[in-house]
């Protein structure tokens, strides 16, 4: 098993779905970060290039809920 930046996402987003109130929401979230890590993990078999890409991909999700949050208020 690689440890991969969505991995690690998964696992947060399970901690702190079970202690947090927003459970469903921190679920969606792992679900969401596992099924990508594997679509990743299938076309990328370098595990360097496939940090990258993982990390561009959790940066760009980033700024754009940043954005969406900034334009709906």
């Amino acid at each position: 098993m690689k440890l991969t930046p969505l991995n690690i996402v998964t696992s947060g987003c399970l901690v702190m779905g079970v202690f947090s109130g927003m459970t469903g929401l921190y679920i969606l979230g792992a679900i969401i970060a596992f099924i990508s890590d594997l679509i990743f993990r299938k076309f990328i078999p370098l595990t360097r290039n496939l940090w990258v890409v993982e990390c561009a991909f959790l940066i760009f999700s980033l700024v754009l809920m940043i954005i969406f949050k900034m334009v709906i208020g």
